[in-house]
């Protein structure tokens, strides 16, 4: 178990750096004793389970498919973050009586108050949605409870993990711990007729995980949702109270030592600030909005359209005119383009050393990370990917400069790990000094914009009212 802690403690480190913001909401939901099971969708591979053992305090216990086991480093790591493989026709000759062993392997798990974690889906989640899920779970649980006379209390936390973009690295991501599924209230279905037991505690797992996830059924509802929250930001409400920033010691106060480690990790980390609002705060308004489209396109399908008509004109108009996401906040407030101006150009002067070095020292591994991932034709796949060999590549070329410094250039050992721990923090400089320039020259041409082009402002600045308008007459409509 101690290996277990560490290796949780490693990944918990890489995945402070990986993502650009990582939140739970409704992590005591999770008990702290006794068996249980953790579900939770499945959109983007075996990274979804090192979020979930580096966010629950227990240890996770994974049903994994046995062919993710055929791979050397993916079979070491899941052996020792507890997994157990799961056999599936074609996979081996007897994968029904390895699974036997299997079943009878999770019930003792339960009986000893372990937990265990699945993803019910059995395959990576679809884009945007839950997909349908497997019975395994749902048979597995009853099995269990059956197994000990309906007194072991197993029960099942559904979790939904929501990427702001699964595909790319440096991303958002949200887990949502849903309520707690009390295994023994299907007692009485099950004695009747333990088929449909199985039916419908999967069909109420189902609906859990489709709540604490982004779930939406219609394709056109979703992307009209996520077009109005990329061209107009539209918030219905503020950032919930309950989401939190998910410290590894939740409850009590971290040492010293823990606090400094971790100021240090933010240091390395790249700046959160360019995120518009909290994430849990725009999963939880894109839930809202969509709601309501989806009641709209079902009840009123010509003020969908309507809608959709406004929102196509209005993204026309900003790419026609090229504006940029700094742009578009800049219709609701007013640009201090001097101070800015002056301030950018200190930072722009001052900040170029570093970047220059970090960018010297972290291009060709960030490079051969970002291309090589994309070798990876499923998406999901691909997440991983990024986090595998980025590590690696970033790993290799870090050791390769300190051996260099050590062996030709004949630095002492004390120096190099000095010079070493400067190319992460410089790498990210590197990233948030490209931003920044970007940003101010934006800032740039929207003075000569604002300037210039007056006329389309204000016609831009109706459409929105206008969208916006229109999409409030819905809310009011449809029950918001």
């Amino acid at each position: 178990m101690k290996l277990y802690r560490f290796i949780v403690w490693l990944l918990k480190v890489f995945s402070h750096l990986y993502f650009i913001e990582v939140r739970s909401s409704g992590r005591e939901r999770v008990p702290e004793s006794g068996p249980v099971i953790i579900a939770a969708n499945h959109p983007s591979s075996i990274l979804d389970a090192i979020l979930l053992a580096t966010r629950i305090r227990r240890p996770i216990h994974y049903l994994a498919r046995s062919g993710l086991f055929r791979n050397r480093f993916l079979a070491a790591l899941l052996w020792a973050l507890g997994a157990i493989p799961v056999y599936r026709p074609g996979e081996s000759e007897d994968h029904g009586q390895r699974n036997e062993a299997v079943f009878r392997k999770v019930f003792e798990l339960f009986e000893r108050g372990g937990c265990l974690g699945l993803f019910p889906e059995g395959r990576n989640s679809p884009m945007g949605q839950v997909g349908e899920l497997r019975t395994g779970g749902a048979r597995l649980a009853l099995g269990a409870e059956a197994r000990n006379n309906w007194q072991l209390g197993l029960t099942i936390v559904p979790v939904g993990l929501n990427f702001e973009n699964r595909e790319l690295f440096m991303s958002a991501v949200l887990l949502r711990f849903g309520t707690p599924i009390r295994v023994a209230d299907f007692e009485a279905i099950y004695r009747e007729d333990p088929e449909e037991a199985v039916r419908q505690l999967t069909a109420r797992l189902q609906e859990s995980l489709r709540r604490q996830a982004m779930h939406v059924e219609d394709e056109q509802v979703q992307q009209l949702g996520q077009d109005l929250s990329e061209a107009l930001g539209y918030r219905l409400m503020p950032a919930s109270a309950s989401s939190d920033s998910g410290s590894s010691e939740e409850g009590r106060s971290p040492s010293r030592l823990k606090r400094w480690i971790w100021k240090l990790l933010d240091w390395y980390r790249p700046d959160a600030a360019e995120v518009l609002e909290p994430f849990a705060a725009r999963v939880q308004n894109h839930e809202q909005v969509t709601d309501i489209l989806t009641k709209a396109a079902h009840r009123d399908p010509d003020a969908f359209a309507a809608l959709r008509k406004q929102v196509d004109r209005y993204q026309d108009h900003l790419r026609q005119t090229e504006l940029s996401q700094t742009t578009r906040r800049s219709l609701d407030e007013p640009v201090r383009e001097r101070l800015i101006r002056s301030r950018m150009t200190i930072y722009a002067l001052a900040m170029a050393p570093v970047a220059v070095f970090g960018l010297v020292h972290n291009l060709v591994p960030y490079l051969f990370t970002m291309f090589s991932a994309r070798i990876a034709r499923d998406e999901a796949i691909r997440t991983f990917a990024y986090f595998g060999v980025g590590f690696l590549a970033f790993l290799l070329t870090y050791g390769g400069f300190g051996f260099w410094l050590w062996y030709s250039a004949g630095m002492g050992w004390e120096w190099v790990l000095v010079y070493m721990a400067l190319l992460p923090p410089t790498g990210f400089a590197a990233l948030g000094y490209r931003r920044n320039i970007l940003e101010y020259r934006d800032k740039i041409l929207v003075r000569t914009f604002f300037w210039n082009e007056d006329e389309l402002v204000q016609l831009l600045r109706r459409e929105r009212q206008a969208v916006i308008e229109r999409f409030e007459e819905l809310a009011v409509k449809y029950g918001y």
